[in-house]
């Protein structure tokens, strides 16, 4: 007998955080037509835990940039886009994919990975904030010659755009080392505490909410008028519709294939999961 597998979806609600409240069977589909192609993957993409919460990651990378792109045409559009890469799922309805083969991915498919049905949000974050939100993404990242063992979900994949050095031999909340955002570099050394000093992040309530050990970061700010939070108002407003859309619109075809940007996050001295031979 297989064993139910949980399966979150998402309503929208009136608040912008509104949870995610029901279940599905295993095995069911989550869309109408799981068997429809929204574009294609220009290389192989490896799902395993190292590669989506230690590494770049096409599909994380593909995430981020949906968000970010979310609010386009709205008075105040987002900076940034991320994503947790704990997120992103290997285990499907009925099996475990470790790896998408390059060529079309389907709808059915990309829901299984993102599998939650997060609603998304955008909202305005301090200096401080966006440097204390990335010194917690890259936190737990293992030495380079660790084994990557147990990698932390709280990892983010950011969108394009953005770019982050990070150092793992750097020790407590200072391994960021450099880090630019929508053409902007942010200082490190001493962050603003001006308020007035604001980036537009989007994201998935999960995170927003204070998952994966973000609520010290964020704390009430997607509850605070002040901060401008705007969920998102197309395809039911979850992560899973608006990076399927993102994907028909951006990669329909094997020349227009979705690849990874490997200049997104630098690192220094940290692990690095091992590539496939080939790659």
């Amino acid at each position: 007998m297989r064993p139910t597998r949980l399966l979150l979806t998402a309503v929208a609600l009136a608040s912008p955080l509104a949870g995610c409240i029901s279940y599905n069977d295993s095995c069911q589909p989550l869309v109408a037509d799981p068997e429809a192609v929204v574009g294609y993957l220009g290389e192989d993409v490896q799902l395993d835990k190292a590669f989506t919460r230690h590494d770049n990651n096409a599909l994380g990378q593909l995430v981020a940039d949906a968000f970010l792109h979310a609010e386009d045409g709205s008075a105040r559009p987002a900076d940034m886009g991320i994503v947790n890469g704990g997120s992103l799922r290997a285990e499907g309805l009925c099996y475990t994919r470790m790896s998408l083969k390059k060529g079309p991915l389907t709808d059915g498919v990309l829901h299984e990975i993102i599998l939650f049905e997060n609603l998304v949000v955008t909202v305005d974050l301090t200096e401080r904030e966006l440097v204390d939100m990335m010194e917690t993404s890259v936190a737990s990242l293992y030495l380079e010659g660790q084994a990557i063992t147990s990698p932390s979900g709280a990892f983010l994949q950011v969108s394009e755009g953005t770019k982050v050095t990070v150092n793992c031999g750097a020790e407590g909340r200072s391994r960021i080392t450099s880090l630019v955002v929508g053409g902007r570099t942010v200082n490190l050394a001493s962050p603003s505490t001006d308020t007035s000093i604001r980036y537009r992040v989007a994201m998935p309530s999960f995170l927003l909410e204070g998952g994966d050990g973000y609520g010290s970061v964020f704390g009430n700010a997607g509850q605070n008028p002040d901060r401008n939070p705007v969920q998102a108002r197309k395809l039911g407003g979850t992560d899973a519709n608006i990076a399927s859309a993102y994907m028909r619109e951006k990669y329909p075809s094997p020349v227009q294939a979705l690849t990874e940007d490997s200049s997104r996050v630098t690192f220094v001295n940290c692990a690095l999961p091992a590539r496939p031979a080939g790659r």
